[in-house]
C-alpha cells in the first residue's frame, strides 16, 4: 500500500515509484490511499490494482475505519509518503505492535534543513546530499530497502477517452482563432501567484505579438484570481474553464496546448507529465524544496539573489517584507522574450 493523501502535485509526483513498484514486482498488488478529490489522478493508472479513496469530510470516524482497514488487511509493505498527523494517526498500530507482519517505511521531509534554509537561509543540501533531491526522488528512496533502481523520473498521468473527448467537445465551442496557450494562474497561497495584472498584460502581448489566444485553467478556489485577469483584457483573447471543468478534462485541454504558462502549483506537475512546452514562475519557492518540473520542455523563471528568498516552503497569504519582488520583478517581457526563444509560434 502506497499512502499519499493529498495534494494534486505531491499525488503526481508518486508516479515514477508506482511505475519503479510495478516493473519490479509484476506480480504484486500495489493499492493507492488518496483523498477523494485527488483519486482521478491514479484511478487509471494501469500499474496499480486498487484505489482506496479517503472522504476529509468522513474525519476522524473516516480515519478511524481506515486504520482498522490498514491493519487487518495485512499488506506486506506500506509505504507512507505523506509524514503527516492523518498518516501517523493511520499506522499508530504498527508502532505499538512492531512484531505486526507488515513492514512501513516513512518518507524523510528533510524538515530540519527545510527549516534552517526558510528561517535563517542556511543551505545545507549540496553539502549533506551533493544534489537537491526532488520530491519524485525522494518517494523512491523512502522504497529503497526494496531494491528498486533510479530511473529518470517521468511523470505519468492516464487519461480516459471521456476526458479527452470533453477537451476536444470544449475546443469546438470556442470562437474562431488560434487557442494555442494554456495558463494556469492559480496557486494556494498568495506568494506563489505571479501578479494577476501580468498574467493580463502577458495574455494581451501574446495575442499583439502571435495573434493566439489563452485558455485560463484551474480549480473553484482560482476563480476570483481569474476573474480579476479577465476583467483587464481585450474581449475575445481568452476564455476561462476555472471550476467549471472536471480536473481530467483540464488535463486533457494541457495536453492540447503548444504553451502552458504556469506557477508553482499541482497542475505544473500535469504539464510534466503530459510532456508539454511549459514555462513556470517560481515565487517565494525555491529548487531546494523538490518541486521544480521534472520536464525537459520546461522553462523556470525566478528572481534570484533575494535576501528574503525563500520565505516559505509551501507559501504565504502575503509578502513578509511588504515588497513581494519575487514576483513582481519578473515582468511579462521576460516572458515573451522567452516565449519568442522557443519558437513556438510566429510572429504575425
Amino acid at each position: 500500500m502506497i499512502i499519499r493523501l493529498s495534494s494534486l502535485g505531491d499525488v503526481i509526483l508518486t508516479s515514477p515509484l508506482i511505475r519503479l513498484l510495478h516493473k519490479k514486482f509484476p506480480d504484486v498488488g500495489i493499492e493507492f490511499l488518496v483523498r477523494k478529490e485527488y483519486a482521478d489522478l491514479v484511478r487509471f493508472n494501469p500499474y496499480l490494482t486498487n484505489i482506496i479513496e479517503f472522504d476529509a469530510k468522513d474525519g476522524l470516524a473516516g480515519l478511524a475505519k481506515l486504520k482498522s482497514l490498514i491493519r487487518y488487511q495485512k499488506y506486506d509493505i506500506i509505504l507512507d509518503l505523506h509524514g503527516s498527523l492523518r498518516s501517523n494517526y493511520l499506522l499508530i498500530w504498527k508502532r505499538l505492535n512492531p512484531f505486526h507482519s507488515s513492514s512501513v517505511y516513512k518518507i524523510n521531509k528533510n524538515r530540519l534543513i527545510r527549516f534552517l534554509l526558510v528561517k535563517w537561509k542556511i543551505n545545507l543540501y549540496q553539502k549533506i546530499y551533493g544534489c537537491i533531491p526532488m520530491v519524485w526522488e525522494k518517494y523512491i528512496k523512502t522504497a529503497e530497502p526494496l531494491g528498486l533502481q533510479m530511473d529518470d523520473g517521468h511523470l505519468d498521468l492516464f487519461l480516459p477517452q471521456e476526458s479527452e473527448k470533453g477537451a476536444e467537445n470544449f475546443l469546438k465551442t470556442l470562437p474562431e482563432g488560434k487557442w494555442e496557450v494554456v495558463m494556469a494562474p492559480g496557486a494556494q497561497h498568495f506568494t506563489k501567484r505571479w501578479p494577476s495584472e501580468s498574467y493580463s498584460k502577458l495574455i494581451t502581448k501574446i495575442y499583439k505579438t502571435y495573434e493566439v489566444k489563452t485558455i485560463l485553467v484551474g480549480g473553484e478556489n482560482d476563480q476570483p484570481v481569474i476573474a480579476k485577469i479577465m476583467t483587464s483584457i481585450p474581449n475575445n483573447i481568452a476564455v476561462s474553464t476555472s471550476g467549471k471543468m472536471p480536473l481530467l478534462e483540464t488535463a486533457a485541454l494541457i495536453k492540447r496546448a503548444k504553451l502552458v504558462i504556469s506557477n508553482d502549483s499541482g497542475l505544473m506537475h500535469v504539464v510534466s507529465a503530459l510532456d508539454r512546452p511549459m514555462i513556470a514562475i517560481f515565487g517565494s519557492t525555491v529548487k531546494e524544496f523538490g518541486f521544480f518540473p521534472n520536464n525537459p520542455k520546461a522553462t523556470v523563471l525566478e528572481n534570484t539573489g533575494l535576501y528574503c528568498r525563500p520565505c516559505s516552503h509551501i507559501g504565504r497569504s502575503s509578502c513578509p517584507e511588504k515588497h513581494f519582488r519575487c514576483m513582481k520583478e519578473i515582468p511579462p517581457l521576460l516572458i515573451l522574450r522567452k516565449i519568442k526563444d522557443l519558437r513556438i509560434f510566429k510572429s504575425t
